[in-house]
């Protein structure tokens, strides 16, 4: 490598091109980039990040040779190939599943429409069939009307020769009896005029007996009259005694005016105490609500003092005006969000106790204290685009991690007597969400809280907590492990007072509150005990008042009724003194009565006279009309049958003619209909009429009637309307789903082929590659499990195999110590000293199966304690130097003393700076004199300044 940024290359001193040494690396089977060959100091951690599948790929092409290396990616072409066929298998299968349900569901609506095209078919030869049929029926009807017609109008005939006789019958005696009607009619007024002399006479004698007893009764009337008037005055008087007994009864009217005097003075009175106790009581009331607005105002100034939350948004609205305007508007939109969302840590993460905000405070960033926790990517990703990208506000989200246990890394009994009682994730309050993000990111729940006297004891607690962040009163500490050695490096800084996360409830002031509450809770049950006994003496006093009022109302009651009753005699006696000015003479009453009655009789016997006269004329009369009477009763008789007989002949020839009518009307009616009806049938099949054709098809659906058509017409069509339309779609993808199942069956019946010849392939290769790998494995393991028994501790070496052929994996198992399990190497569980010993140990193991020239291990030995370091040196210049075995690079900053050197070994020690001494040369050469190399070790100093450099 050059200065001007260039490389050049050489073979055996001949000058190369790089892909030259490139085809060379390849058929040495150097591969600088696999960790098995060449392990560069900056990768030595990754050996232990590897995973078992990364490792045994390693360990092939280091170990295993070309041939393992190309079967092991056949495996994983193959498998993966029988992977994806599968797959692809499984989808034509149920690609074909699907297809063959949907053609039964397919075959089903295709019988279901031929069925519904043979409905069809029906229907059509019926509406064909239909006016024919019509036609056919009319034409029968026409010709039973013809038949008709012509026996009526013969009928019709034979009555008129019938009625010609007998109407001439009729009329003769229709005159003779228009005869005897005119004579009977004469005699009929003659009685009339005399019925009418004896009416006026009779009404002259009614009038005069109505004389007769209008006059007694209008005696009689006076003689009632005058003993109604006796009764009346009678009644009149024993009502006035009653009242005056009442009034005898009743007190004074003087003593009745003064005792209702005297109650309206109490009343008045009465009303003035009265007044003064409501006075009293109303004054009570006002008190009691003054004291109940004070405990309401103490209650409001409490709830406000344990508002919190208020207090909290209002700080984040002085100092983070984005993030809270971001909280409204999350309040008013949770909706849009699927999973849990919280509000700003600042608002959701309470601590209870003050005194313990610090901790918090001070171990979590300005920028997680304002951040929003989603549950949600996609919940995270919708807030940060409507905030930030639309509204442009500048906030903070994150994501919290998905449910999980945070076990403390330590117990905290064990902590206890060195003051520490908690763990941070202890002492504050918050949702699940945010706990986990809290411990996941701060380790909440392993950060020990301690007391005073936990600054006696940093030392010790520094020695157990090697590794995380722990708190005192005043003091945080933090500690870390060196990259370089085993030694912790602890920090400690003072803590600062919380400014964000002390929002308490100020304990003093709602102290005072519940003190002045319970006073003024105190007087309020004075003030309502005091109001309850006014308001029982005012109940008192209210009684009392309604028993005044009641007596006065007594008493004003009884003055109105003397009143009344006085009124009551007045007007009764004068009543009796106008009834006793009224009274009537009998006696002379009597004697007009009988002289007007004598006048009356005398009129009463002529009218009489005269009636009898009347009565006999009328008696003559009658005996005339009677005797004509008969003989017009025997002719009307005559010309009732005669005409009886001719009516009921004229009926029959007139309900004859009508028939006959109407029947002549309606065979018109009949033949136009028919003529029109054949017609449309005509006009319905092309103006002719049926074809063969039509005449078979009019057979094979035989009906008797057009309802029996119309019937069948109507049920086919009801048939036709329920199986739905023709879906001709469906009956198109029947016929293609056919050629579609036909390909995906030849496609599945190939895959199946396909598939068996992968397997055999993947079965061939396995057979090859398995025992090849086996062997290689029960090699490394039984020289790592050796090199683990040399240092006293346990390792072995596991292939873990797996369906997937790219899944194996190798998997380096060590133990430490007696009293720890055989755990799996990894990058987090064991120490640096620890992964650097089991990573030389698994390289050593490769050393004599390798058949790369060379291998090159960098500063492996860093973190390694010395009696570790000591021994794996032996045990790699032991295996290194084996003939046969690949030639090996130990880089290293620092070699132990006194170790064991062969001649085998080549030792190179370079040396780059100004500040090298020729007496540190001399040291060196002294420190390796004993090793019996010193021949072979040579020292080249390279003094290189800043500017040589590259």
């Amino acid at each position: 490598i050059t200065n001007d940024n260039k490389s050049d290359w050489k073979i055996n001193r001949r000058t190369a091109t790089t892909k030259e040494v490139i085809e060379l690396t390849r058929k040495l089977n150097i591969d600088v980039n696999n960790l098995c060959q060449f392990l560069p100091q900056d990768k030595v951690s990754e050996f232990a990040k590897m995973t078992p599948s990364e490792l045994l790929l390693s360990t092939e092409r280091a170990v295993g040779g070309e041939k393992m290396v190309e079967l092991h990616e056949k495996l994983n072409k193959t498998n993966n190939e029988l992977k994806a066929l599968k797959s692809n298998q499984a989808g034509k299968e149920t690609k074909l599943d699907q297809l063959k349900k949907r053609q039964e569901y397919l075959k089903d609506i295709v019988q279901k429409q031929n069925e519904r095209r043979e409905i069809l078919r029906k229907i059509e030869v019926l509406e064909m069939k239909r006016p024919w049929v019509i036609y056919e029926n009319a034409r029968k009807e026409f010709a039973a009307f013809k038949a008709n017609v012509e026996e009526k109008n013969k009928k019709v005939k034979e009555l008129k020769l019938q009625v010609q006789p007998l109407q001439d019958a009729h009329d003769d005696a229709k005159a003779k009896l228009t005869d005897a009607e005119n004579t009977v009619k004469a005699t009929s007024r003659e009685i009339a005029t005399c019925v009418n002399h004896i009416s006026t006479t009779e009404s002259k004698q009614s009038a005069a007996g109505e004389k007769i007893d209008e006059i007694g009764e209008e005696f009689a009337a006076k003689v009632l009259e005058v003993q109604e008037r006796k009764t009346k005055i009678e009644a009149l008087q024993r009502e006035v005694s009653a009242y005056k007994q009442e009034l005898n009864d009743l007190p004074p009217a003087k003593q009745l005016m003064e005792a209702s005097n005297k109650k309206h003075k109490e009343l008045r009175d009465l009303a003035k105490a009265t007044a003064a106790i409501e006075s009293q009581v109303n004054e009570m009331y006002h008190e009691e609500r003054e004291v109940k607005s004070k405990l309401g105002a103490l209650d409001t100034q409490m709830q406000r003092l344990n508002d919190v939350q208020n207090r909290k948004m209002e700080t984040l609205r002085k100092f983070e005006r984005d993030t809270y305007v971001a909280v409204e508007w999350l309040r008013n939109n949770r909706n849009q969000f699927q999973g849990e969302v919280l509000e700003p840590l600042q608002i959701s993460v309470n601590v209870p106790n003050p005194a313990n905000a610090k901790y918090f405070e001070n171990i979590i960033s300005r920028n997680d204290r304002k951040a929003f926790v989603f549950e949600r990517k996609d919940d995270l990703n919708t807030f940060m685009r409507e905030l930030r990208d639309k509204q442009r506000l500048t906030i903070n989200s994150v994501l919290a991690p998905a449910p999980k246990q945070f076990p403390p890394r330590y117990n905290i009994n064990d902590l206890q007597r060195f003051g520490f009682d908690s763990f941070l994730s202890d002492l504050i309050d918050c949702p699940p969400l945010a706990k986990r993000y809290l411990c996941q990111y701060y380790n909440v729940h392993n950060i020990p809280i301690g007391n005073r006297n936990s600054e006696n004891h940093i030392d010790t607690v520094n020695s157990i907590i090697t590794s995380g962040v722990f708190f005192t009163p005043a003091n945080r500490y933090s500690n870390r492990k060196s990259r370089y050695s085993s030694d912790t490096i602890s920090n400690s800084a003072p803590l600062r007072e919380a400014r964000i996360f002390n929002l308490t409830l100020d304990t003093a002031r709602i102290d005072a509150i519940q003190r002045e509450k319970a006073q003024l809770q105190s007087e309020l049950q004075n003030v309502q005990s005091r109001y309850s006994d006014f308001k029982g003496e005012v109940a008192k006093r209210k009684e009392t008042e309604a028993q005044l009022k009641k007596e006065k109302s007594d008493l004003n009651n009884q003055i109105r009724y003397r009143d009344a009753t006085d009124q009551k005699i007045q007007v009764r006696t004068v009543k009796i003194e106008t009834l006793e000015k009224q009274n009537i003479d009998l006696a002379a009453e009597k004697k007009k009565r009988d002289e007007r009655i004598k006048d009356v009789m005398r009129k009463y016997v002529t009218i009489q006279s005269k009636l009898v006269e009347l009565y006999t004329e009328f008696e003559q009369y009658l005996h005339t009309k009677s005797q004509e009477y008969v003989h017009q009763i025997a002719l009307q008789l005559a010309v009732s049958k005669s005409e009886d007989v001719l009516k009921s002949s004229s009926q029959e020839l007139e309900q004859a003619t009508e028939e006959l009518e109407i029947l002549q009307a309606r065979l018109s009616e009949k033949k136009n209909e028919a003529l029109e009806l054949m017609k449309r049938a005509r006009d319905s099949n092309g103006n002719s009429g049926p074809t063969e054709q039509q005449k078979r098809l009019f057979r094979e659906f035989a009906v008797g009637s057009i309802e029996e058509l119309d019937q069948q017409l109507n049920e086919a069509r009801a048939l036709a309307d329920c199986s739905g339309s023709v879906d001709t779609q469906a009956i198109t993808e029947f016929n293609e789903r056919k050629e579609e199942i036909s390909n995906y069956a030849r496609d599945v019946e190939a895959n199946q082929i396909k598939l068996a010849a992968l397997e055999a392939t993947i079965k061939k290769h396995k057979s090859l590659w398995q025992p090849s790998l086996n062997t290689m494995i029960d090699k490394i393991n039984g020289k790592f499990r050796s090199f683990f028994g040399n240092i006293d501790c346990a390792g072995e070496v596991l292939l873990s195999e797996h369906e997937d052929y790219d899944q194996w994996g190798i998997d380096i198992r060590v133990q430490f110590r007696n009293s720890d399990e055989m755990k799996r190497l990894t990058s987090s569980y064991q120490s640096g000293g620890e992964k650097s010993v089991s990573t030389i140990l698994y390289l050593l193991s490769l050393q004599g199966l390798t058949e790369c020239p060379f291998r090159v291990v960098d500063e492996i030995n860093q973190g390694m304690d010395p009696r570790n370091e000591r021994k794996v040196f032996e045990m790699m210049a032991s295996v290194a130097t084996i003939s046969g075995t690949s030639q090996y690079f130990l880089i290293t900053p620092k070699l132990l003393p006194a170790l064991d050197y062969n001649d085998k070994m080549n030792i190179l020690g370079i040396f780059n700076g100004e500040g090298l001494e020729e007496n540190d040369k001399d040291d060196l050469d002294q420190s390796f004199a004993h090793d019996r190399v010193i021949e072979r070790v040579r020292f080249r100093n390279t003094q290189m300044t800043q500017s040589q450099a590259g």
